[in-house]
């Protein structure tokens, strides 16, 4: 039996204020059985310094630079290129993780047969304060048509967020599931909802493990100004095509059975 491993790709933009911390926490995790994938999306301050001086440190990270700004999708997109875990997840540069982020995770896949896992997460501000979505923890599998509702709530503890969830790299692989470069809002859900409406096993839980840290300049903060509209409107419409596309396939299958 193959023993899984955790690909973490990590993309940063001018994140040399924060990118350390993220860092830290990884070289802080109880579970080593895992690498980290740096996509450096053109920063134009010491990010890229910085990172090297750990990539030179610590044999598990790799780093690769995008030569001009092409967005976090395309970003992620490059790091998923070069993974070698047979497990993936997605972390922002400017957030961090638990010490028992990684082996959380791979426990749950080791122990489960599933395809999709999630974990809580705090929500932090940039003066330190944390607070944790949810108080009572909840665990456990549920069907496609409950996590695709789960995944596409604007609320609650799994929604549309790469960062709280792992995958496994053959579903990705195997359906050619990528991240939509035309969009600088919601490419995250359109992303999970195309790997739900595919994944067979999903294991939903809350147990509190990823810090999101809101920043002033957060692109969330952005996501209802006009010149944002366009990228939510063409993001729910691809939503909502892939599930009736799958729905339609599945009804395919049944009238052919």
């Amino acid at each position: 039996m193959v023993e899984d491993k955790l690909s973490i790709i990590m993309t940063t933009y001018n994140a040399a204020s924060y990118v350390m911390t993220t860092i830290d926490s990884l070289i802080a995790q109880t579970n080593k059985n895992f690498e980290l994938i740096v996509v450096d999306d053109h920063s134009t301050d010491r990010t890229l310094d910085i990172i090297a001086s750990y990539e030179k440190k610590y044999s598990w990270i790799t780093a690769y630079e995008h030569t001009e700004n092409a967005g976090v999708s395309a970003a992620r997109n490059t790091g998923l290129k070069h993974i070698s875990g047979n497990l993936v997840t997605f972390i922002d540069g400017d957030d961090w993780l638990e010490p028992g982020y990684v082996d959380f995770f791979l426990t749950v896949f080791e122990n489960t047969d599933t395809d999709l896992a999630t974990c809580g997460f705090f929500m932090d501000t940039e003066t330190g304060k944390s607070k944790v979505k949810t108080e009572k923890r909840q665990n456990g599998f549920v069907d496609r048509d409950e996590a695709i509702k789960q995944i596409t709530k604007i609320s609650g503890t799994v929604m549309g967020y790469t960062w709280n969830k792992v995958y496994r790299r053959s579903v990705i692989e195997n359906n050619e599931i990528h991240f939509q470069t035309d969009l600088d809002l919601m490419e995250d859900q359109v992303f999970n909802v195309e790997y739900a409406t595919v994944a067979k096993k999903f294991y939903f839980d809350n147990f509190p493990l990823y810090h999101y840290v809101s920043r002033k300049d957060s692109i969330t903060k952005k996501f209802f100004d006009m010149d944002n509209v366009r990228d939510v409107g063409v993001a729910n419409l691809r939503v909502l095509k892939t599930i009736r596309d799958s729905r339609s396939d599945k009804d395919s299958k049944e009238q052919l059975e």
